[in-house]
This record gives C-alpha cells, structure tokens and sequence, in this order.
C-alpha cells in the first residue's frame, strides 16, 4: 500500500512539472506585415515572446526601423529560406536592424537598401553587449557598411564576442551609385568594428566592395582597440580591400586570419592590400590564398612599428607580402608567385588548388589549431600541412549549394556561405 501511494506521488509530481514547463513555454509569434512585425519586437522588448518568425514575403519598410532592446531576442524566417523573406529599408530606412541588447540572433532573412547600415550593433550607455549572432543573412547594397558595430557614444562599453557566420555580404552596381550619391565618397564595406573583442566572422561570401572614383573600405575590418578577433573560411570578391586588422595608428590586438580566399579581378582605379595589418600586434595571418588579377603589388602588408609578435605563415598569394613603416612579422612557408594555372578557376575566384604544386602541397608548417581548411576539410591530408586556404585532394571540391535565386550563378556567388 506505501508503495502504491509513493507511486502516486511522485505520478503526480512529475505531471505537475510538466504542466509547469508547459505553461512557461510559449510558442514563437509569427508575422506577415511591416506593422506585425513592428508589434511583435516592441511586445518582445517589453517582455513578450522572444522569438519572432517572418512568413515568406516582401517587407516594404520605407522607413520603418526595428531596435532591439531586449536581451534574448531572436528574428528569423519561418521556413530558414533566406531569400524568400526580404526586408527593403528602399534608401529611406535609416538601419534595419539596430541592436543594443546581448544574445540577439537575426538569421534566415534578406535586408536591403538600408540608408545607413543594415544591421547596427551599439553598446548601451551602461552595459556591454555581447553574444550577438548574425547567421544566413543575405545583405545587399547598403548606403554605407552592412554590419557596423560600435561602443556607446563615451567608449566605456563594448559590443563583444559576437558571431556573423554563413552570409552573403554584397554591393551590386545600383547600390554603389546610390553610396558616392549618399556619401561622396566610397564610404562602404562589408563588416566594420570598433573597439570590439572575441568576434568571429566566418563561412561568408563578400562581394563588390568598391567605387572607381575612390577606396572602399574592407570587406571585414576590425579597428579602434579591437582584439582577438577570429576571420576564417571567408570568400571575399572584388573588394579593394579584402580583410583588416586596424589602421593607421588604430590598432588591433592579437586575433587570427586564417583559411580565406581573397580574389580581385580588374583593377577599379584603386585596388589595395588583400589582407592588411595596421599597428596590430600579436596577429595571426596563416593559410590564406589571394589571387590578383590588377596590378596592387602587395597581397599581404603589415605596418606601423606597434605591429610586433606577428605570424605570417603558409599563405599563397601572386602578390609580395611586404612590411612598411618599421613593422616587424615572422615570415614562414608562404608562396608569392601563384600562378593561375594552380587553380581550379582563378578567373572566376575558384581558388581551389586545381592539381598538387610543387612546393605548395605538403610544403607548410605546422601551426596550432589549424584544423581544417576553407571547405572544412581536415588538415594535413598528406604529408604535410598545405599551403593556402585549399588543402588539395584528388577529388571535386565539395559540391555547391544550388542557386537561391533561380538562375545559374558564377562559383563566387554560388558559395553563399551556406557551407555546413
């Protein structure tokens, strides 16, 4: 009999649990309209449910912005579809998304034709933000950078250890007119940080970061005091500058650039460096591949005498890797004299190792942590590290995504960072 009853109590104590939980979880609120969506992220700011699903559509903004205030908050497409979902600021939406709260995901979603910046992240005024993730979004032609992140206004907290992995970043040539027109200059780029820590920008596809008539700035740059920054497996197209740790006396600190292919085609009237680093000490530059098609002499540059304790190794390039202004870098392993004949298709930015090179397969050092490679193969697959960003097999690169858009695309924009 004590036991039938100690049966029935802890029956029903779990049932009373579960009904706890149940009553504690809340289903995510899912929208079609620019006003639900508007009420749904002031409702979850004010406490509501956190996550909000958008119904495959066109979101005519013209002006309207979302900020999010409140930490936890995530916004996504309903059926993951990236391009199915579009939020089109139409150049009279300032910024589509501004951010001032930790562990907010915005994923699965297109964002164009911000005034601004397409995504903006500030620090509150009396906390940090941290653990903002930014996953499988399309963003296209921005008035000025597509991600910004800041400090709050009196530099005392700071956006950090954030995530923008698996996207595709673009500037096409309707949007580069409407830049020089906002801004009369070619204020633009693709990811650009200040006084941020522990980013990692990953697994994305940034394209057409560049103004004839003036320099771009880079397709990912972290600067202002940023540090320990992580850049790897990123496909960056036709920007005038590929990545960046600082500039000028506005460094960086530490951080890792690894597993990237950087390509530029023609030149634009003022193509720069692939890969830059500007008073920042203590960075990593390892396994990268560049390939130019203009004539910039410099794939790799380090610069500034602040620029101490830098690591440079197994990067393959057509271009010199060359210091300026007193810095100093451990130089090892690296290739300057790629020919395009190496790759699978240079023209097109495929720069998979088409056939094993001499002097690149196996040829590489050994680096910690370095794991894999830009299609996240293991590394070594051989005898030795390779070196670049492709470690070489003999079979087909892993197979592309099929297009999103429903028409045949070039292999730079068919890797539109939804590699697994």
């Amino acid at each position: 009999m004590s036991s039938n009853r100690h049966t029935t109590a802890v029956l029903f104590l779990a049932a009373l649990l579960l009904l706890l939980s149940m009553g504690s979880t809340r289903a995510a609120v899912t929208v079609s309209t620019v006003s639900g969506l508007e009420q749904a992220i002031g409702r979850a700011n004010s406490g509501g449910d956190p996550t909000i699903l958008l119904r495959d559509g066109f979101y005519a903004l013209n002006g309207v912005y979302l900020r999010i205030t409140r930490a936890g908050i995530t916004v996504r497409s309903a059926d993951g579809d990236r391009e199915k979902v579009v939020l089109d600021g139409n150049y009279q939406t300032t910024e589509i998304f501004q951010i001032v709260a930790s562990d907010v995901t915005i994923a699965d979603l297109t964002l164009k034709r911000a005034r601004d910046h397409p995504i903006h992240l500030i620090a509150a005024a009396d906390h940090d933000v941290r653990g903002v993730v930014i996953d499988n979004v399309h963003i296209l032609d921005p008035g000025q950078q597509a991600i910004k992140i800041n400090p709050d206004s009196a530099r005392s907290h700071t956006v950090d250890h954030g995530t923008v992995r698996r996207s595709r970043i673009e500037l096409t040539g309707a949007g580069r007119a409407f830049v020089w027109d906002r801004n009369n200059s070619c204020y633009t780029g693709g990811v650009d940080a200040h006084q941020a820590t522990g980013w990692t920008i990953e697994d994305n596809v940034i394209s057409g970061f560049w103004c004839s008539g003036g320099l771009a700035e880079h397709g990912v740059h972290f600067w202002s005091d940023s540090r320990d920054t992580l850049v790897q497996r990123n496909l960056i197209v036709d920007c005038d500058r590929g990545i960046g740790f600082g500039l000028g006396t506005s460094g960086h600190h530490g951080g890792i650039i690894r597993n990237n292919m950087i390509y530029h085609p023609g030149d634009h009237g003022v193509s720069d460096v692939g890969i830059g680093l500007e008073s920042a000490p203590g960075a990593r530059v390892c396994n990268n591949t560049i390939f130019f098609a203009h004539s910039y002499p410099n794939a790799i540059e380090y610069r500034f005498t602040a620029t101490t304790d830098v690591l440079i190794a197994n990067n393959l390039t057509n271009r010199a890797i060359t210091g300026r202004n007193n810095a100093t870098a451990d130089l090892q392993a690296n290739r300057t004299d790629a020919e395009p004949s190496w790759f699978v298709d240079s023209a097109a930015g495929n720069l998979h190792l088409a056939w094993p090179v001499p002097g690149v397969v196996d040829a590489g050092m050994t680096i910690s942590g370095l794991a894999d490679d830009f299609d996240r193969t293991g590394r070594p697959r051989g005898a030795g590290v390779d070196i670049g960003a492709d470690e070489y097999t003999a079979s087909p690169p892993p197979p592309l995504p099929p297009p999103t858009t429903g028409r045949a695309l070039p292999f730079t924009l068919l890797l539109l960072g939804n590699r697994p």
